[in-house]
């Protein structure tokens, strides 16, 4: 979907995240379908990333859109052929034109994605975008896919959708070292590139977060997530030593490429003790890496944690209902206040405590 307010309203703080994560990076876009709308985001998108020195590899439908599109852009630019797979003559110089113009426009009649997939793998772009009138898989789009689990549904969706050819292109890229493929518009391409919560699909092979147990060195980004849950309202406020005992315990999804986190929780079980339930704790995930699965992913973990502690249940407690429909979404059911351990409520805020839903789910033993 379309951000809100673009493009003038994209927060200052989002814009400047983005220009310094593609700084001196180049991303590869695949432009099939040149509209009006088209031709603006993604010349407002390049011009955007000029601070950070990031160069754009453009594949359109011919000479005509190329030139339409070079007309559009205020840097440095170069309209090229696209090469053979097997010129290496040729994608030397394609290397050349991007290291020097910053922003190569690439003419590929009628085979946008298929010279799109293999100019990717042959430059090693670390993100590529292909663009669909249509934007992402689903309506609303869904907003992350490993191909390793979901190819079949998606080949499906996009062979209904007469591009069928773009998921090859897709799957080239990534095994070419592309960390991430996105299926949106182009006119949502800024949406894509500059906001926290980007647009349209994001595609991975074999995926994009990694579970692992926290880290000492991570204390001070779990220190800033609680206090971002806090400030949203959907975690309650906790003490230094209480944070240091979610992280102590706790599980983190972190970036495969980059090693940031992009969420954390803990198991709560000491309060619980010979009740064999725990709760969830501290559950946050970063905004810029929503859609990457993180909190089912961090979710999964913890019950399989809860599994080998031998535990009979996990409960979770919240007053968001973003929270509510995700815990629903993951296996659990809402019950009572009075069916989870009356030691939750010991201290508890009483007035916090009449807008909390929990919920309950059963641990599989092992």
């Amino acid at each position: 979907m379309p951000h809100p307010g673009l493009p003038g309203d994209i927060p200052g703080a989002e814009r400047a995240f983005f220009v310094e994560e593609f700084r001196g990076i180049t991303i590869l876009v695949a432009l099939p379908a040149l509209t009006e709308g088209g031709v603006d985001a993604v010349a407002r998108t390049v011009a955007g990333f000029e601070p950070g020195d990031t160069r754009f590899v453009l594949v359109l439908d011919g000479d005509a859109d190329a030139r339409r599109m070079q007309a559009a852009l205020t840097g440095r630019s170069a309209v090229v052929g696209a090469p053979e797979p097997d010129d290496r003559a040729g994608l030397a110089r394609l290397w050349l034109t991007v290291t020097d113009e910053h922003v190569a426009l690439v003419a590929a009649p009628g085979r946008v994605f298929e010279v799109a997939g293999t100019l990717a793998a042959g430059l090693r772009a670390t993100k590529v975008v292909l663009t669909d009138p249509d934007g992402g898989w689903g309506d609303p789009p869904r907003s992350f896919a490993d191909l390793q689990l979901y190819r079949r549904p998606l080949q499906r969706e996009l062979d209904r959708r007469g591009i069928g050819h773009l998921l090859p292109a897709a799957e080239r890229a990534l095994r070419g070292g592309a960390y991430s493929v996105n299926l949106c518009r182009a006119e949502d391409l800024e949406a894509e590139l500059f906001t926290f919560d980007g647009a349209g699909t994001l595609m991975t092979l074999g995926g994009y977060l990694a579970l692992a147990a926290l880290r000492v060195d991570d204390l001070p980004a779990v220190e800033a997530l609680v206090a971002q849950g806090v400030r949203d309202g959907v975690l309650k406020p906790r003490s230094r030593s209480e944070i240091a005992r979610i992280a102590a315990g706790g599980l983190g999804a972190r970036v495969i490429r980059t090693g940031h986190l992009a969420g954390v929780v803990g198991l709560e079980t000491d309060r619980y003790a010979g009740l064999d339930v725990a709760e969830v704790s501290g559950l946050i995930t970063v905004s810029e890496f929503s859609g990457a699965g993180a909190g089912g992913l961090l979710v999964q973990g913890l019950l399989a944690q809860a599994a080998e502690l031998g535990l009979r249940a996990v409960f979770a407690v919240t007053v968001s209902d973003n929270a509510a429909e995700f815990f629903l979404g993951r296996g659990f059911t809402e019950v009572g206040r009075d069916d989870v351990p009356a030691a939750k409520w010991t201290g508890y805020d009483p007035v916090r405590r009449g807008l909390t839903r929990c919920f309950w789910h059963d641990v599989a033993a092992r």
